[in-house]
């Protein structure tokens, strides 16, 4: 969608960003586990 106007998003760069987000928010880290974020939504 972006890369096709916006060179600055490459495949590689969408694929590092998602390994990131995957680690900071998609992983069942040990950070996540001893506070998890989902009761602030509640």
């Amino acid at each position: 969608m972006f890369k096709d106007k916006n060179p600055f998003f490459s495949d590689e760069y969408l694929e590092e960003l998602a390994k990131e987000i995957n680690l900071q928010y998609g992983a069942p880290i040990k950070d996540q586990m001893t506070d998890p974020i989902e009761n602030d939504l509640e």
